[in-house]
């Protein structure tokens, strides 16, 4: 009966969304929010002094430290808080405003990303308030300060051990982004005394309070034109004026093949191996490339030509604004914080600059197809035909870390949303470009590249109908294992670990975690699709009609991806697989999702009861742990002889003690164990750090806003990684290795949330005590020594609230 009843209120809801998208249409022309126009972003000015007693590297010395480790924990990204930025000096002056223009709204907005205005004055028309006070005079610029206020107010009453129940309130409401901007601190803080910062964690110390006071007092200056100009001099121009001359080159295709270079990578960090611990990013100048030319006495001179990007909503929009009649391809250097949730590293170097080349220009154009497309086309199979289908493949398959990083770690940041159209944990393979029908026949035999973009069902069925076609005469047997791309048995770029955290996901090279439920196989057509609609499309600031279409086309190029992977399977097994892996109200929507490829072939001889294993095993066979990785001890299939009470004498006690949780259904504490658990475990002197990453079971994932009436919690399960996945911890754990037994013991024995909270009491560091602070900063740096250049700094938005309050 309940079954029946959500079917109910899920097709209601279903008429509810179309009735929204249908209201979009037809007032699309009535009203539009979003008339944000493109520019050309000239390079920020800075002055030559800080007109106080303050030196020029003040604030980078002193205030954006602070922040980095106290502040944009929250305020990292373009949806943070009140859209307050603070990993740089641009985004503090900018200030804050309410609304979220990555929210559910009507129409689509404007967006907000840094550089999307072209003036402070801009974004003061834009609704953003100050939130340091520089006028008047000094002793009174702190009580006039929103960002001094707000720390004042966190000082009073955010000293450990602090109560968290009068914040539950405030951080319920996080997403409306309420800001004092719009009622006065006065009246904003009467109506919410606990919401001062930093939010629901212990407050500054009296010595960084100081700091702020000073600074404040003194007009809150940043840093100084000499400042910036060192810190935004190249270590290694020549690397940079090698990688620049390569994306302007003179060759008859350059220019299109940097287009579809850039539209891969343009929400990337470059990393370059030659110039370590600096960071680029690719984009659209109106200013040439920097030279490198010898003087007259023989040394090598830098011919600095400063960055003025073209600023246009989506990256494959015309660059020719009015004024630009030529562009170039430059690397801009990062020089804001760095924080994880949003960085995805593009790691460089002359060997990758030798493979670009290689693939792009060590191979003919396809005859008679366009050099120069123009911009009026957003399609990317229509636009890059002139480049083979192969080099563009390969590109893809290569660098998947990277094109799929784009679309989990997009400018979006969070979104449950968009991540309830992916299972919880699943693998990724890809078609070999070699045997791949959507390269070997491009067009797939359809009459419009329209149709390949096409969101709705019936483009969608088009689409599937051709490749179905062309899979049928190139592979009339169906998929075999050498159609597996195997990364040439040393590019681990050809398994892919995805993980998806509620709000957010993570994405790993390589088999871990333990086997998942499901599994992808990617061909390129379908790839590109995904990549596009995801990234390239998708406009965070847009419509709720536009993100409900992109949550139904990532459903279907789901299931597109999990059938490939079925056709691996042999015959008689795939429909039993499919319905496995979507059950209840989701397998009556399958019916619009056609299983084309479900009688083609036999797929793999197998041996044994579980074919699922028996491919995997085929797999790790021909791609060699070069690509897998080692056998993975922490989630192995077959558990050790260890019994959870036995001491834990050293780590590898404790991998093969917490193996034993690992991986397995039917544990009652699976359900309660939060997305992303840091564990710092210590023996003697040495610490060792891992992550415990709860894997929750959906019945199915095509039926949006039913998330919860999908959750199948007995077939939860936990996963644990050496170092720290994730980027937001819900909760951090310091252990001592005689704490092991005990703390494994404890966790396998919780069944209600009264035991998961004394248990999380017992062992996990509160966000309200007074360790909090050191034991996050004994993380931070640890992550920073270990995992760079892919270091950034940790977002604690959810820890310990989202699993306790919702």
């Amino acid at each position: 009966m309940k079954g029946k009843v959500r079917y109910i209120v899920v097709v209601l809801l279903l008429f509810v969304v179309a009735g929204v998208i249908v209201g979009g249409f037809l007032l699309r022309q009535v009203r539009q929010e979003s008339n944000w126009q493109p520019f050309v972003h000239s390079p920020p000015a800075y002055p030559d002094s800080t007109n106080s007693h303050l030196e020029g590297g003040y604030y980078l010395d002193k205030i954006q430290p602070i922040f980095n480790r106290r502040c944009i924990v929250c305020h990292g990204c373009l949806d943070s808080p009140c859209l307050l930025k603070l990993t740089c000096y641009e985004g503090l002056i900018r200030g804050a405003r309410k609304g979220n223009p990555d929210g559910t709204h009507l129409f689509a907005e404007k967006p907000v990303r840094l550089t999307d205005q072209p003036s402070l004055a801009a974004w003061r028309e834009q609704g953003f308030c100050s939130v340091v006070e520089q006028q008047g005079p000094p002793e009174e610029r702190p009580a006039k300060s929103i960002l001094f206020r707000m720390l004042v107010a966190g000082t009073e009453h955010n000293q450990p051990p602090f109560d968290l129940k009068p914040i539950q309130p405030v951080y319920q409401l996080v997403n409306s982004h309420i800001c004092p901007c719009n009622q006065g601190m006065d009246a904003y803080l009467k109506k919410r005394p606990t919401a001062g910062m930093p939010f629901g964690l212990p407050a500054l110390t009296p010595d960084e309070n100081q700091v702020f006071s000073e600074w404040i007092s003194a007009g809150s200056p940043g840093p100084t034109a000499d400042v910036m100009a060192e810190v935004k001099k190249l270590a290694q121009p020549e690397v940079i004026a090698r990688w620049e001359a390569f994306f302007n080159q003179e060759a008859e295709l350059s220019p299109l093949v940097s287009r579809f270079i850039f539209e891969h990578a343009f929400l990337a960090t470059l990393h370059f191996q030659e110039s370590p611990g600096e960071y680029f990013r690719l984009v659209r100048s109106t200013t040439p490339p920097i030279q490198i030319k010898t003087s007259t006495d023989g040394n090598s001179v830098v011919v600095a030509s400063p960055i003025h990007e073209i600023k246009t909503a989506r990256p494959y929009d015309t660059p020719y604004l009015a004024g630009v009649d030529k562009f170039y391809y430059r690397l801009k250097k990062v020089t804001e914080a760095r924080v994880q949730k949003s960085l995805f590293v593009w790691q460089l170097d002359d060997a990758k600059l030798q493979r670009l080349d290689e693939l792009f220009f060590q191979v003919d154009a396809i005859a008679g197809k366009s050099l120069t497309p123009g911009y009026a086309s957003h399609n990317p199979f229509e636009v890059f035909q002139a480049i083979p289908a192969r080099s563009r493949s390969l590109f893809l398959v290569e660098n998947s870390h990277l094109i799929v990083s784009g679309m989990i770690r997009g400018p979006v940041c969070v979104g449950n949303l968009a991540t309830y159209a992916i299972k919880d944990n699943f693998w990724v393979f890809f078609v070999d470009p070699a045997h791949d029908p959507s390269v070997l026949k491009p067009e797939l035999g359809l009459q419009s590249w329209e149709d390949f973009m096409g969101y709705g069902i019936k483009g969608n069925v088009e689409y599937n109908d051709a490749y179905n076609r062309v899979l049928n005469k190139y592979k009339p047997t169906g998929y075999q294992i050498t159609d597996v791309w195997d990364g040439n048995q040393e590019n681990s770029n050809a398994w892919l670990t995805i993980l998806r955290n509620e709000t957010n996901a993570t994405v790993l090279r390589g088999r871990q975690g333990g086997i998942p439920p499901t599994f992808w196989l990617i061909d390129y057509s379908g790839f590109e699709r995904l990549y596009y609609s995801l990234v390239v499309n998708y406009e965070y600031y847009g419509s709720v009609e536009q993100k409900l279409a992109t949550w139904e086309f990532m459903s279907r190029l789901r299931q597109e991806f999990e059938d490939n992977f079925l056709r691996l399977l042999p015959v008689d097994k795939r429909q039993k697989y499919r319905d496995l892996w979507t059950r209840g109200i989701g397998q009556e929507l399958l019916f619009r999702m056609p299983f084309p490829g479900e009688d083609i072939g036999k797929g793999f001889d197998v041996e044994g009861a579980d074919p699922i294993s028996g491919v995997l095993s085929k797999i790790q066979s021909r791609f060699t742990e070069a690509v897998s990785g080692p056998p993975d001890l922490l989630n192995p299939g077959k558990k050790p002889e260890v019994k959870l009470s036995d001491p834990v004498k050293d780590f590898a006690g404790w991998e093969a003690a917490v193996s034993t949780l690992t991986v397995r259904t039917h544990l009652k504490f699976t359900q309660f164990l939060p997305s992303n658990t840091f564990v710092r475990l210590t023996m003697g002197e040495e610490s060792r750090v891992y992550s415990l990453v709860a894997n929750r079971s959906y019945a199915f994932n095509n039926v949006v806003f039913d998330e919860n009436g999908a959750r199948q919690p007995e077939l939860d399960t936990m996963s644990v990684y050496h170092g720290l996945v994730g980027d937001f911890p819900n909760l951090i754990i310091d252990l001592k290795i005689e704490q092991a037994s005990a703390f494994l013991t404890e966790l396998n024995a919780v069944s209600t949330t009264a035991q998961w909270s004394a248990w999380k009491e017992k062992y996990g560091m509160l966000r309200n005590t007074a360790a909090f602070w050191p034991f996050l900063d004994w993380l931070t740096d640890w992550n920073f020594d270990n995992r760079q250049p892919d270091a950034g700094y940790f977002d604690l938005k959810y820890y310990m609230l989202l699993d306790s309050m919702n």
